[in-house]
């Protein structure tokens, strides 16, 4: 039924630039048909007048379009079908379907585009079953944990000991999905953002400290030496938004970092950007890891996995790149890190 279907589509293809070449000729020679009796009326002593003559010239002309329409209309049926195939094989779910750009011409263009859309649509296949895999996976875990801590509760006898260790696990098992949750949905809410509203002039240097202070009792316990090397600076955006950005990172920095280890915090700005550095001697990151730190749910050392869930960085890069901005990475295996993030200065609307 479907191939039916295409033959009749290309015979009508084929049909409409038949009449897309006949049409000119005809009106051709019918023009030149009007202008030769114009030219008898105005000099009807003419002999070599004939009102056929336009057939003759009209009968191969018309031959000869058709020939060329043709063959022209077969070629590039032969295109718009394998167009046709690809884009019915991608409605249908098939999403690693290319086509050779070198010979589409006259459809170029359009096969640029098509190739476009299906490499775009392979990114949104692998990130939403990416994140299927991995939220599912993030989930099940601390469930698994909870109910496994429950029915040691319900079934057995335990001592108040052990009670209270199971009762803390489920405790802290039930935050860890709460805050899943949580950054998960933020996470959402920013990729569907394509602006930041609701921005104001705030003292960024200001919003720096108060980080520090509310991450006091994390840093604190490793008894990191904290340094803070930070000019007043203000800064024309969401202040709610770049709070949580150097959460992420600062809550990064002191997870990394071992006990009695060194964290610094400096910024710097010019008259057209300002720029934060988070700087620390943790365990660092691996070469090969520093291109996937961003995606969301990586976690470069499993080590650590327990304590984060892999979003923290995609969510600090998400709010750089909402601000037009970007974060710089330098990290040296066993050694740390520092984060820089660069972000333009706008003009403040008066």
């Amino acid at each position: 039924m479907k191939y039916q279907q295409l033959r009749e589509q290309n015979s009508q293809l084929q049909n409409y630039f038949a009449l897309l070449a006949i049409v000119p000729a005809v009106i051709s020679i019918m023009a030149y048909e009007f202008l030769d009796y114009l030219l008898f009326i105005i000099r009807p002593w003419r002999t070599d007048y004939d009102p056929v003559t336009g057939l003759g010239i009209l009968i191969p002309m018309a031959l000869m379009m058709e020939s060329v329409t043709f063959f022209f209309s077969k070629h590039l049926l032969k295109k718009v079908r394998r167009l046709t195939n690809a884009i019915n094989s991608v409605a249908s779910g098939n999403f690693n379907v290319t086509l050779d750009e070198k010979h589409a011409a006259p459809l170029s263009e359009v096969v640029k585009d098509f190739n476009k859309m299906v490499r775009e649509l392979q990114s949104v296949e692998t990130l939403r079953s990416d994140f299927t895999n991995n939220f599912s996976h993030e989930f099940k875990t601390p469930i698994a944990s909870i109910n496994g801590f429950a029915q040691l509760l319900l079934d057995t006898e335990v001592s108040e000991e052990e009670r209270q260790n199971y009762l803390h696990i489920i405790a802290d098992e039930s935050a860890r999905l709460t805050y899943l949750a949580e950054q998960t949905m933020m996470l959402s809410r920013l990729d569907n953002q394509q602006s930041i509203p609701d921005k104001e002039l705030f003292s960024l240097d200001e919003q720096l400290r108060q980080t520090v202070i509310l991450l006091s009792p994390s840093w604190n316990e490793k008894h990191i030496d904290l340094s803070v090397d930070i000019p007043a600076l203000s800064y024309y955006g969401n202040p709610s938004l770049l709070s949580h950005l150097w959460i992420n990172l600062l809550n990064n920095a002191v997870k990394f970092t071992p006990e009695n280890g060194n964290i610094s915090i400096s910024a710097c700005s010019t008259e057209k950007e300002l720029s934060v550095s988070i700087r620390d001697n943790g365990c660092g990151i691996a070469e090969e890891q520093l291109p996937c730190i961003f995606h969301r749910y990586y976690q470069g050392n499993r080590s650590h996995s327990s304590k984060g869930l892999g979003l923290g960085f995609s969510i600090a890069h998400r709010i750089v790149e909402l601000c037009d901005g970007f974060i710089e990475v330098n990290s040296t295996l066993g050694q740390g890190s520092c984060f820089t993030v660069v972000l333009p200065l706008e003009n403040i609307p008066k």
